[in-house]
């Protein structure tokens, strides 16, 4: 055999026996060798780094389309103070119900974080208490102290938001 396909079967060795995982595989990683970044790209970690990050991507949008939606319900919720009753109890169904879906799904994604999780008991210990209140719009001190209960509830939620980075 000569010496050039010597050094060839070498080169393929080395490849062939350094197997990458996506998580070993950072495009940005400028310290990486040529031949990490070869097994980066043949080996599929750089596109399984990608499909990682596009599913992130995709649950962030989730969870941001969560958020929205109870921003509206809850901005819904303070402008119809003043209906009646039977609207304010659709309402606060359909509020409880989108909270609730947004802290089962931070739940499953952010459990481990203890800030997120003591975040999610306060709302949850909100709505909780908020369940146990009867929604009944007889005195303006009644509806008043039912808009600083939603605008709490909201700042809550909004906190909530920040500390896991979405806007």
């Amino acid at each position: 055999m000569s010496l050039r396909h010597c050094l060839c079967l070498a080169l393929l060795a080395s490849l062939g026996g350094c197997a990458t995982t996506a998580s070993q595989c950072t495009a940005s990683d400028n310290s990486a060798s040529l031949i990490s970044k070869l097994n980066c790209d043949y080996g599929g970690g750089y596109a399984e780094g990608v499909r990682n990050s596009e599913q992130d991507l995709l649950a962030a949008k989730e969870q941001n389309r969560q958020f929205n939606q109870v921003f509206a319900e809850l901005s819904a919720q303070q402008a119809s103070t003043r209906q009646d009753l039977a609207t304010q109890q659709r309402q606060q169904a359909s509020l409880e119900q989108s909270l609730n879906g947004l802290l089962t799904t931070l739940k499953r994604r952010h459990g481990n974080k203890a800030e997120v999780q003591q975040q999610i008991a306060g709302l949850e210990q909100q709505l909780k208490n908020r369940q146990a209140a009867p929604a009944n719009n007889a005195s303006s001190a009644q509806v008043e102290a039912r808009k600083q209960e939603l605008k709490a509830l909201q700042q809550q939620v909004s906190r909530l938001q920040l500390s896991l980075g979405y806007e």
